[in-house]
């Protein structure tokens, strides 16, 4: 269907790009991750977190890499944003946060159209979205807990592994008890 966004198209283009070296492991994050375990929310954009592989060894990263590789293959982009088969792709390099690379290496794998596309554990997800705190950051953990989808001591475990539990106390308090720690 002429004009139909297709996350397999992104999930491709994604497949390329780390089979041509320009990006490493990768997954998607942020609110669009939200509708691969539950009701989507709202979201203008498909967060990618990703690592260069090999690791960019400069003081400032690059994405330039992405972009040259998007500018050939006939992708638009704005600023941040690259529109591939329809979707608005914003691409948040990793390596900078023990708690996103763990999110990258437990990503869990779900399939669209014949193509593979990883996603961050919600786990994951809740605490890093605890650390930033944003009102919308908190309802997307909200949106977890009353969707039954957060393994509580799962996330108990990342929280303690990351040393983020006074950042998670901070939210907590319009969750379910068995998501207070």
């Amino acid at each position: 269907m002429e004009g139909r966004i297709k996350l397999a198209d992104v999930a491709a283009v994604l497949r390329d790009m780390r089979e041509a070296g320009i990006i490493g492991d990768y997954a998607v994050g942020g609110a669009s991750a939200v509708a691969f375990y539950s009701e989507p929310l709202a979201t203008k954009d498909l967060d990618i977190f990703f690592l260069f592989d090999p690791p960019q060894t400069g003081a400032i990263l690059s994405h330039e890499p992405i972009y040259k590789y998007c500018r050939e293959r006939g992708y638009t982009y704005d600023h941040e944003f690259i529109s591939i088969g329809g979707w608005l792709v914003q691409f948040v390099e990793a390596s900078h946060d023990m708690l996103w690379r763990d999110a990258l290496a437990n990503a869990l794998t779900f399939s669209f159209d014949g193509q593979d596309l990883k996603v961050l554990p919600p786990e994951h997800l809740a605490a890093m979205w605890a650390v930033v705190a944003r009102p919308k950051d908190i309802l997307k953990i909200q949106h977890f807990a009353d969707n039954d989808v957060i393994n509580e001591e799962k996330l108990r475990q990342v929280l303690i592994k990351f040393d983020r539990v006074d950042a998670w106390k901070k939210i907590q308090g319009g969750l379910p008890d068995e998501l207070r720690f």
